[in-house]
């Protein structure tokens, strides 16, 4: 046999931030020369593609994939086991149960780092869409209770049914993600509270059901092209999961948002196919399908292997089968994925949002010129209109307040910002559910730096009149498009760096107002999500970043040593 992580490849880039690899000659996996450690610039990552079919018929083939594992572990410097899903065929069968732990438990054993994600067939009795969700199982024997013991795992949702663990590798810590199949709100709430509190740690998302390949698999299916599974599709296959959301809302609604997840990758249909896209920061998210199922054998013995050179900012991905003992020579097999890995590491940071990580402080509200005596703070809306009425004789606006408090600390507190940090990036999201539909006129929303005191019983009256410049709101921080585009995009990123910077040093935090551009003629507006909707991941949230901490003048030692000292604790 053969390994692909000490290679040498000639490179050729491409579009997509991918490259075409011209593979040389694999050095002996068995070379007692060969790198080897958590501090080794190159390691290996592997990927267990659905063993649905090795439960039920060919548990030697399973045996087989984790046996290989186990004896490569050293000469391919293996730092991580990910298995995609559809761990077995049918989810109350406890022989594939059976069959599927004893062969995970070669890897468990050996103390090789991995995680489980639950696939459809995991959670229902034969995998298909509208049957019972049986989730019972996959906690019983990949559940948080049977990493008891193991370092590398860090904890699990309040479900159980998704996970994280960290391993080392190239002297870093990284950061998996494992999340349930249809990736439920209920789970999603749970996974941006670890991963907004592992900001320091480059990120791996691991699902089931989010990548299909329909083009390759059926020579090309009109309306549907490669990619993620698009809305058509569930209305034919549906969701297995309770509450499930589509693969676009996944990534638009959430990955997408993620400053540290480089990869998402997945199983459930079966090809091998890749798509990079960019998340909010600018930085791209390689996407990557593995799924052998319908291979001969069950799957024929097929396995990722995603071999890791962090000295040349690159994934060298190879498909290897452990009973052919070979591998595929296709572009789709055999590619090369490039990441500026430290890119996707925070030195400091905190994260906002009503019920992430037990915050509660965003304080947000709205107030009418047409019900001037309303408190709308405990709606779960903010309405930002120049004509609340939507009449063609008056005029009545409506006016966004938003701010996010207990947000400092001067004590080095984990989750907040030190006073005085030099704040290299803070973003703000929001969530426009209801945007400007009128085709004549399309205003931008202006957001300003409050000036003066509210609260969520403001109302239009005890503002005096609603909100004015000057009096109120002073500097211009950002605009966002009141019109969604395109049109199924909810998503407002808004730079608020300079506001956050104002606050770091001194200034009050008094907030945003949102306020619309006045435009004759249109009298539509926009509705966001406010902090009391009922989706937490969709409340408005604010991401602060920061580089160094700097003290006040005149700060004591002890209050410099524990900013420092909170600062290591936020990248531990």
């Amino acid at each position: 046999m053969r390994t692909t992580t000490w290679l040498a490849a000639a490179i050729t880039l491409t579009s997509g931030g991918t490259a075409a690899l011209a593979f040389q000659p694999h050095a002996d996996e068995n070379d007692a020369n060969a790198p080897f450690g958590a501090n080794s610039p190159t390691f290996q990552f592997v990927a267990l593609p659905d063993t649905q079919n090795y439960s039920e018929f060919y548990p030697e083939i399973f045996d087989a994939q984790t046996r290989w594992v186990v004896d490569n572990a050293r000469a391919n410097n293996i730092r991580y086991v990910s298995h995609v899903g559809d761990v077995v065929n049918h989810g109350d069968r406890r022989n594939e149960w059976n069959n599927a732990r004893a062969a995970m438990d070669r890897i468990h054993y050996a103390d090789i780092p991995y995680g489980v994600t639950a696939g459809n067939h995991d959670i229902t009795p034969s995998g298909s869409a509208g049957t019972a969700y049986i989730p019972q199982y996959f906690r019983e024997y990949f559940g948080p209770q049977t990493f008891a013991g193991k370092d590398f795992f860090k904890g699990a949702s309040p479900s159980g049914m998704s996970s994280f663990q960290t391993f080392t590798g190239a002297g870093k810590e990284w950061l998996v993600v494992n999340i349930e199949c249809d990736t439920p709100y209920r789970e999603l709430e749970w996974a941006q509270g670890v991963l907004a509190a592992n900001r320091d740690k480059a990120a791996i998302i691991t699902t089931h059901r989010y990548l299909q390949d329909a083009q390759d698999y059926t020579g090309g299916v009109p309306l549907v092209p490669s990619g993620r599974y698009p809305s058509i599709w569930y209305g034919v296959e549906g969701t297995y999961t309770p509450d499930g959301i589509q693969s676009n809302a996944f990534f638009d609604e959430f990955v997408r948002r993620q400053s540290n997840v480089f990869m998402v990758h997945c199983g459930h249909f079966h090809e091998e196919y890749r798509q990079t896209s960019t998340n909010v920061f600018g930085r791209p998210v390689h996407e990557v399908l593995h799924d052998y199922q319908d291979d001969p054998n069950g799957g024929d013995g097929w396995l990722r292997q995603l071999n890791f050179d962090t000295a040349a900012n690159r994934i060298n991905v190879e498909s290897y089968s452990v009973t052919r003992n070979e591998y595929r020579a296709a572009d789709e097999s055999r590619f090369s994925l490039n990441v500026d890995f430290d890119a996707y590491r925070a030195r400091g940071s905190a994260f906002f949002q009503n019920g992430v990580n037990a915050y509660a402080g965003t304080q947000d509200t709205w107030v009418s010129q047409a019900n001037p005596g309303t408190s709308y703070g405990g709606s779960d809306g903010i309405v930002v209109d120049d004509d609340v009425n939507n009449s063609p004789f008056n005029d009545r606006r409506g006016q966004g307040l938003l701010r996010f408090d207990g947000m400092f600390t001067s004590t080095g507190e984990d989750g907040k910002v030190p006073l005085g940090a030099s704040i290299s990036q803070a973003t703000l999201s929001l969530f426009v559910p209801d945007d400007i539909d009128n085709p004549l006129a399309d205003p931008d929303m202006y957001v300003f730096l409050m000036t003066r005191p509210w609260d969520e019983s403001s109302t239009w009256d005890s503002l005096g009149g609603g909100l004015t410049p000057g009096n109120d709101y002073a500097q211009l921080i950002a605009t966002f498009l009141g019109d969604n585009d395109p049109d199924d995009d909810t998503l407002r990123t808004v730079d608020v760096t300079a506001a956050v910077a104002a606050w770091a040093s001194g200034t009050p935090n008094y907030g945003f107002a949102i306020i619309s551009e006045i435009i004759s003629g249109n009298d539509d507006g926009i509705e966001m999500h406010a902090s009391e909707f009922s989706v937490t991941i969709l409340r408005p949230s604010l991401e602060v970043f920061w580089t160094t901490t700097i003290p006040a003048p005149g700060a004591t030692t002890v209050l410099a040593l524990g900013l420092m000292l909170g600062a290591r604790r936020r990248r531990a």
